[in-house]
């Protein structure tokens, strides 16, 4: 008797080895699928973070150049009242300075954040002709509020010369990402307060603003050499009143990790004062979150306004 053949191919008609063969082909092609999707998802991120810094430098320079634009404006049938005071400076700065505040002069309540430097931008609007302390819309501070032409004078203080003064600098939101912050005075009926100021958040992700201010020493119109706060600040007290220019640079961080592991950022901010700045303040590496990107944006954004103490005696 014969014995009955062991027939190893199934009723489908797939034998074993084909089986094995498909599920080695499947798992192939669920790998490659896989990696398509990381590498889609990590494009993706790339990209985005970098349309977001983008926007957010850009933004973050156009705020702080439109403040510096209308530095020292004042309208001259304001300025030139005979109660008015003398005037100050339009640009004030200071290096390595968080938590301003301003009386007569600019003021740091601490260290700046990763070694930021912080700017004092003193203007006025041009007000309601019948009132000049009622703002006409045309102009505004960087909270987004009108500015008039004179501010309202505190208890008891003394009427300042422009209506109002913007503070920029760098500090920590309460989950711990750097932004750019700015205080302005506060409004009472639509008035300004120039005894009293708050706080707004302009952009986030901004982890470091460093400044440097072009000098007209020869009176030409034109700025000779670029300094730091600190530099300017002993070449004498009239030297605010002397500022033409002021360079700018912020750097921005993205909030994807996109940058590879182990890799190092060196960015370069403002050329060197001189040869006598310190190194810090011309590169920036980041002391934390290694894996976010960075980038840094630069400007140079003159003054149209030009103190009138160089018209005139202060």
């Amino acid at each position: 008797m014969k014995r009955a053949r062991r027939n190893w191919r199934n009723d489908d008609g797939f034998t074993l080895t084909g089986m094995m063969v498909g599920l080695a082909l499947g798992m192939l092609v669920t790998l490659a699928l896989l990696l398509t999707f990381r590498v889609t998802r990590d494009s993706y991120a790339s990209v985005a973070d970098s349309v977001e810094i983008e926007e957010r430098g850009q933004r973050a320079l156009a705020i702080i150049g439109h403040a510096i634009r209308q530095a020292g404006w004042i309208p001259g049938h304001v300025a030139l009242a005979p109660s008015h005071p003398a005037p100050v400076p339009p640009i004030e700065g200071r290096d390595d300075c968080a938590q301003p505040s301003v009386d007569t002069q600019l003021r740091c309540a601490r260290v700046g954040v990763l070694r930021s430097d912080a700017l004092l931008v003193r203007t006025s609007g041009s007000g309601v002709a019948a009132d000049p302390g009622l703002p006409d819309g045309t102009m505004s501070d960087c909270g987004g509020y009108a500015l008039p032409a004179r501010a309202m004078p505190s208890e008891g203080g003394a009427l300042p010369y422009h209506a109002a003064a913007n503070l920029f600098y760098i500090g920590i939101a309460g989950d711990g990402v750097p932004q750019l912050l700015c205080r302005y005075p506060r409004r009472h009926d639509t008035r300004v307060r120039t005894d009293a100021y708050t706080a707004g958040t302009l952009v986030r992700g901004v982890e470091s603003l460093q400044l440097r201010y072009g000098i007209d020493a020869d009176g030409d119109g034109m700025a000779e050499r670029f300094v730091s706060a600190r530099t300017a600040s002993s070449m004498g007290d009239g030297v605010w009143h002397r500022v033409r220019a002021v360079q700018v640079a912020v750097v921005v961080r993205g909030e994807r990790p996109t940058v590879p592991p182990g890799m190092v950022q060196r960015l370069v901010l403002l050329p060197p004062e001189d040869g006598t700045a310190r190194a810090e303040d011309a590169l920036f590496q980041p002391a934390t979150h290694p894996r976010l990107r960075r980038r840094a944006f630069v400007t140079t954004i003159r003054l149209r306004n030009a103190s009138p103490c160089l018209e005139r005696l202060c």
